[in-house]
């Protein structure tokens, strides 16, 4: 967000604080829209986000304002679309992974690359035009049905206050980093590296574990900065607290995801997210240098809120990350006898269907195609054997008996 396409830091709340509020109204809006009309803004989003990375070296610096704050509106669909996408992959969580890993290494190899800067930003354009989503069929014209947000919305001040944190870090520790590098630019594989420890945390720990493990890397990172204002002590100060960073942004995408539909749950999460960044930002200008002991102070209620949000935190059963939490969304389970079976995305589609959608609706609520739907209800009759609807539902109903003694929940209605 303060990288080459910006050219100024200072740039950075004329993008963020339109695409935050941008985000914010999206998310409230995507309840009440009809998916083909989200499916319209998204596209709409993707053509402007392009054209004004286009001709971004053409603005003149008497309206550049005017036109990052365009630029964070256009975006803002574009960024709903990206989620969508992660919604819709076979391994939502750990291709979130990658996508942020990947994203962050594009943009040093664009950074670092000998191309001018109108070749960089033309490369830009084109790529954001491979995020133009494909129509669905002719779909249902009713708003998304919304579930509730409540497993999402305890997490929130978390990351908020989070971010607030990294922004008043990285107001003293950047330029400092700036100055002494050795290698500008490698702390984004140590964001990856966060990333990564998340996805393995989350699999095998309580969330709160995973938060504070990130409060911890943003400790270390604190007393590195202020023990060793050296080179070596400010490199491993802003490597730590770039793997805080990734812990935390992979943390709130997992629990994005775990949302049907995802539009509202990732409008709102990543609102949430840039919403601490400029609050960081604002703070670290304002207070100059009293910026660190308002960050150590920051820290020790991050480390409250991350205890607070749950205790005790034990050593469980690896969760199923890719998977929508059926129990928080109120949906049925599919047995683990047939989970086994089935990739988290058709556990999904499955769990769907257990509901009695139909196959519309269930493109609407995962944010995928029709056709996609039908592609996984096939796997899903090679997988179990099933031929028909009707057939699927009574190896469910006994898979389920034979798990728990209960029978699952069975549809009134077969087709």
């Amino acid at each position: 967000m303060s990288g080459g396409l910006l050219g100024k830091t200072e740039l950075m709340l004329w993008f963020l604080i339109p695409h935050t509020l941008g985000l914010l109204a999206l998310g409230y809006a995507a309840i009440r829209l009809p998916s083909m009309r989200l499916e319209r803004l998204c596209q709409a989003g993707v053509i402007l986000t392009s054209l004004l990375t286009l001709i971004s070296a053409l603005i003149p610096d008497m309206v550049v304002a005017i036109w990052m704050i365009a630029l964070g509106l256009g975006a803002v669909p574009v960024s709903l679309r990206v989620g969508q996408y992660l919604k819709g992959a076979e391994q939502p969580v750990t291709t979130g992974v990658a996508t942020l890993a990947g994203g962050n290494l594009l943009a040093l190899a664009l950074i670092a690359s000998p191309m001018p800067d109108p070749m960089k930003l033309m490369l830009l354009a084109v790529l954001l035009l491979g995020l133009f989503p494909r129509s669905r069929e002719p779909g249902d014209p009713r708003p998304e049905d919304a579930t509730t947000l409540e497993p999402l919305l305890r997490y929130l001040p978390f990351v908020l206050l989070f971010q607030v944190v990294s922004g008043l870090m990285y107001g003293g520790l950047m330029p400092a980093y700036g100055a002494v590098a050795w290698a500008p630019g490698a702390e984004v594989l140590f964001y990856g590296a966060g990333a990564v420890l998340a996805l393995w945390l989350l699999g095998r720990y309580q969330a709160t574990v995973t938060m504070l493990t990130a409060v911890l890397g943003a400790l270390v990172a604190f007393a590195l900065w202020q023990i060793a204002p050296h080179a070596p002590g400010i490199h491993g100060a802003m490597f730590a607290m770039m793997i805080a960073a990734g812990l935390v942004d992979l943390f709130l995408l997992s629990r994005i995801l775990r949302h049907h539909p995802v539009s509202t749950a990732y409008c709102y999460g990543v609102g949430a997210l840039c919403g601490g960044i400029i609050l960081g930002k604002w703070l670290a200008m304002s207070v100059g240098g009293a910026a660190e002991v308002l960050a150590f102070a920051a820290l020790i209620v991050l480390n409250l809120a991350a205890l607070l949000l749950h205790i005790p935190f034990t050593r469980r059963e690896p969760e199923s990350l890719d998977s929508g939490d059926a129990a928080a969304v109120g949906m049925p389970a599919v047995p683990a006898g047939i989970a086994q079976l089935l990739s988290e995305q058709e556990q999904h589609v499955l769990e769907q269907v257990m509901e009695d959608k139909t196959y519309r609706e269930i493109a609407a609520n995962l944010g995928i195609s029709e056709s996609s739907v039908k592609t996984y209800m096939h796997r899903i009759y090679l997988k179990t054997g099933a031929c028909r609807r009707h057939q699927l539902m009574e190896m469910v109903r006994q898979s389920g008996i034979s798990d728990s003694g209960h029978p699952a929940t069975e549809p009134d209605r077969s087709r």
